[in-house]
């Protein structure tokens, strides 16, 4: 890993004593006063690091290692995980590296130690669950290093904080649930430092990319219906809302002001007594708010309960806040019909734009197309607020500078990501914009009393819809991602049955999933043509096969639809879908909805 300077992660004796001799002044000087762009000889998110572990209080010279004694280390991440953590012994053990998974806190879940010469050290460490490889508890380390900034990480040598790291090299990786889109853990895998490769951290991001696959792989049919009428509540309603399930539970953005943690088996015990039956209820949360709660049960399997909750607090403007959205002015409209236009309008108003949606559903995509075609050329200024910012007064003297020029639009990507004290500075920087501004949030952006300044900057909100729901418009999509990937010449075409059988899939990976899986398909071509036969594994079943999953599953959205909308009442699906009440039963006991 390259910092955007270029500066290269050290690898050599020469490199480790520069960085080594850099990390002594800045353990010398007060950390208040310590800035990146002072040791051009190490990367600036190191420094960032180090200085955040000196106001931590880590010791550098600490030898001794944190473990949370009360941890337990069963977890859904953990079970998932084993299989493939038993396979990454064999697969790093060439490298002679050893393998860490760690929970949300980052402590070790489980090591992954192979059958390499130096694995006699690694036991004598006495590795166990629980131990603690926080910033602030190890320092500077690479798995620490992507838990604080939520992204991959090497950290190589003698940039390690504590002296008895310095022999080695550590890796960092986040795992996302794919199906929530929420931090699950961190995986990493660490080696001698003169061992290092440079193909070790794409290994380990691989290796995270097939953990998160078996995350989502793993979810109940239950689950699944759960998520699905969850992400439905929060496009079709405009208050908090809240999912429960006998083990889970899930907030909107909205909801999160509004909801504590204390609320949590309230909500459960509303949403297992509902039962089948769709009804409406007044509670008091642990806050003292008084709130009306529309309880909208989910279908689950015997044993189970789930239910969707959308809220209101009582005596607030009753602004169809639990009723389903309506095109009303520039905040909310129907995303999946006309989000382009509505972003297109704000723009073409002089408006800040803010697109949410899930990870990966296109908003970059979208937000530079729209602002090229408001421009009328290809410059686009971006800025990331999720990446870690070693000078934020460097940071926001750019973004100023960039916001004051109108000849070229910008792109502010993660707004909510930002940290807290930079959120302020750009309210006021993109409320005073002398261009065109669009900003991109995930639906699990945190949203509280330190975002909604910057979140009233941004007077128009848009939702991308996820790509399993642009199923007309795929075929287009994938012509645009075909071209971009385009180095020379005329860009890649799909045969009809590719585009099928992609168009089959469900993508809970979105646009981004997309495009690495035609971007892996162009490589395997030599000509200008991917065939089905170009497409992974997973996309080349039989498309008569595919064809029959598609209708059963169109089959089985609408009986889930219908019960919803009845409250369960199985004679009144019969009614409203036209069929006898045998036939419904029959249905129900096929896709597993009774």
């Amino acid at each position: 890993m390259s910092a955007a300077d270029g500066l290269p992660v050290p690898r050599t004796a020469a490199a480790w004593d520069r960085v080594q001799a850099a990390k002594r002044d800045v353990l010398s000087r007060d950390p208040l006063t310590v800035r990146p762009e002072a040791y051009p000889e190490v990367r600036p998110e190191v420094v960032a690091s180090w200085r955040r572990s000196m106001l931590a209080g880590v010791d550098p010279e600490d030898k001794h290692f944190t473990i949370d004694d009360e941890f337990q280390p069963r977890t859904r991440l953990a079970a998932v995980a084993q299989p493939i953590m038993e396979r990454l012994k064999d697969e790093i053990s060439d490298l002679n590296c050893w393998g860490f998974l760690a929970d949300r806190a980052c402590r070790l879940l489980t090591v992954a130690v192979g059958d390499f010469p130096q694995a006699v050290r690694v036991h004598r460490q006495n590795l166990r669950p629980g131990m603690c490889f926080g910033e602030d508890i190890m320092g500077t380390n690479g798995m620490g290093c992507a838990h604080e900034t939520q992204r991959a990480f090497i950290i190589s040598g003698t940039e390690h904080f504590r002296t008895d790291t310095e022999i080695l090299s550590t890796t960092g990786v986040i795992i996302r649930d794919p199906f929530t889109n929420r931090y699950a853990g961190t995986l990493g895998a660490h080696c001698l430092r003169e061992y290092s490769t440079a193909a070790l951290l794409p290994l380990v991001i691989e290796i995270g990319h097939s953990i998160e696959a078996q995350l989502l792989a793993s979810r109940t049919d239950g689950e699944r219906e759960f998520f699905d009428a969850f992400s439905a509540a929060q496009r079709r309603y405009h208050g908090p809302v809240v999912g429960v399930s006998k083990r889970l539970s899930v907030v909107s953005t909205r909801a999160r002001a509004l909801v504590r943690e204390a609320d949590e088996e309230l909500l459960r015990r509303l949403a297992e007594e509902s039962g089948s039956r769709a009804h409406t209820v007044h509670r008091q949360l642990s806050s003292g708010t008084t709130v009306r709660i529309q309880i909208l049960p989910v279908p689950q399997p015997k044993g189970e309960f789930a239910a969707v909750l959308v809220l209101q607090p009582v005596g607030s403007r009753a602004a169809n806040d639990t009723q389903p959205e309506r095109n009303s002015g520039w905040q909310h409209g129907d995303p999946q019909t006309d989000f382009r236009g509505q972003l297109s309008r704000g723009l073409r108003d002089g408006r800040a734009v803010v697109l949410t949606g899930e990870r990966g559903c296109g908003k970059r995509y979208e937000a530079i197309a729209a602002l090229r075609t408001r421009a009328g050329h290809g410059d686009v200024v971006e800025f990331d607020g999720a990446i870690l910012h070693p000078d934020p007064d460097v940071w926001l003297r750019d973004l100023g500078t960039a916001l004051r020029d109108p000849s070229a639009p910008v792109l502010l990507r993660y707004i909510f990501d930002l940290p807290p004290g930079l959120m302020t500075a750009v309210a006021d920087l993109v409320r005073t914009a002398r261009t065109q501004v669009v900003g991109t949030a995930t639906d699990d952006s945190a949203h509280d009393s330190t975002t909604a300044r910057l979140h009233e900057s941004f007077p128009v909100v848009v939702t991308v819809p996820p790509l399993r729901e642009r199923r007309d418009e795929f075929s287009a999509i994938c012509a645009s991602l075909l071209a971009d990937l385009a180095t020379s010449g005329e860009p890649a075409v799909l045969t009809p049955r590719a585009t099928a059988a992609l168009m089959a899939s469900d993508w809970p990976g979105n646009v981004r999933q997309l495009l690495q899986v035609l971007a892996s398909a162009r490589v395997r071509v030599q000509g200008p043509t991917i065939d089905l036969r170009d497409l992974p594994a997973r996309h080349r079943r039989n498309q008569m096969d595919r064809l029959f999953d598609e209708v059963q599953a169109a089959e089985r959205r609408v009986l889930i639809a219908a019960l919803r909308e009845t409250g369960g009442d199985r004679n009144a699906v019969a009614r409203r879908l036209g069929i006898s009440r045998a036939t419904v039963y029959r249905k129900l006991k096929r896709y597993e909805l009774n």
